[in-house]
């Protein structure tokens, strides 16, 4: 079965898409800012892409059909949002949005939250008697 020219630029408009997007658009290289401390950019990618296209089934005068008709579009959007900071004695994410670092404060306090919670609830009730 012969395949659909559109099925041809589809894949056409996917490999070039590979070719320009490689694992470093999400985490940059690692750059050493001194022997022990090496910042690594991080961003956030998004991508659009769309194909289309028509096949015309009117036909020329000399009696050839005329040639399908595609297009391909998309876009490539990358934001930064961070840079992951590397020691010697520890590893930090340093946000450039200030809202994404208050959510990852609360996630760091969850578990002391939930212990707190557990100790409330786990505690034996207080019975206390009263003589009438």
């Amino acid at each position: 079965m012969e395949q659909h020219p559109i099925a041809d630029l589809f894949k056409i408009s996917l490999d070039c898409i590979k070719e320009m997007i490689d694992v470093n658009t999400i985490c940059g290289d690692a750059i050493a800012v001194s022997d022990e401390i090496s910042v690594i950019p991080v961003s956030k990618v998004n991508c659009v892409f769309a194909t289309g296209g028509c096949e015309q089934n009117n036909v020329k005068a000399g009696g050839e059909r005329y040639p399908f008709g595609g297009a391909t579009g998309g876009t490539l959007t990358l934001k930064p949002i961070g840079f992951l900071v590397c020691s010697k004695d520890e590893v930090r994410l340093l946000h450039l949005d200030e809202q994404a670092h208050l959510y990852e404060k609360l996630i760091d306090e969850l578990p002391g939250i939930a212990l707190d919670l557990k100790n409330l609830f786990s505690k034996p009730p207080q019975v206390s008697s009263l003589e009438v």
